[in-house]
């Protein structure tokens, strides 16, 4: 079959799709859905959330027929439908990884962090990363409080600082922090953004 006759049959498809015919939209899931699925993974490096975009870039498909315009292709639709909400995707997990941040800072090496530890481990290294860019003696600051539980006079005792430094250079380090993991995710939005196809 020719390239024309592969459009004009697609044509045809996306037609019957815009009239609610379901057959129509299983050839085009059966068709696109393994691009989208690789750009998910692509981007997000999880399986569950690669079919996560799938599912919810179909069901958008699905629920937007009615507005296609059926002289253009399909495919630049469906990669416009998967970019936005994989970019949503890493926004939610930005806004995770800052609330574990949080709750690391504040909580007490003593008490139950099973939750926080399932969030921890899924950005386990982009967190490392972020600690290991830190100046020694503001890393040593926030490692004291935040890995050992020390409080702030305790952090000044060991390291021979006032407590104000203690304090001041572990604001500095959090600051950081959030800052070197929020680049990391807007670098990633970039990128998704950037993708000109599949």
């Amino acid at each position: 079959m020719s390239f024309s006759n592969l459009n004009q049959s697609e044509n045809i498809t996306v037609e019957q799709l815009v009239s609610g015919n379901e057959q129509a939209f299983s050839a085009l899931f059966e068709e696109y859905s393994p691009q989208v699925y690789y750009i998910g993974l692509k981007y997000l490096k999880s399986q569950d959330l690669a079919n996560d975009v799938v599912q919810e870039t179909f069901l958008k498909l699905w629920n937007y027929r009615s507005h296609i315009d059926t002289t253009k292709p399909i495919k630049p639709l469906i990669v416009t439908f998967a970019k936005r909400i994989i970019l949503n995707l890493i926004r939610d997990e930005k806004r995770k990884i800052l609330k574990h941040l949080e709750i690391y800072a504040i909580s007490s090496p003593f008490s139950n962090k099973t939750e926080e530890q399932v969030i921890f481990n899924e950005t386990h290294q982009v967190y490392q990363e972020a600690i290991k860019s830190l100046p020694e003696r503001r890393r040593k600051v926030f490692l004291l409080k935040s890995a050992e539980g020390k409080s702030n006079e305790e952090v000044a005792e060991e390291l021979g600082l006032s407590v104000n430094t203690v304090k001041s250079q572990y604001t500095k380090a959090l600051h950081t922090i959030r800052e070197f993991v929020s680049k990391y995710y807007i670098i990633l939005a970039i990128a998704v953004a950037a993708t000109e196809r599949l």
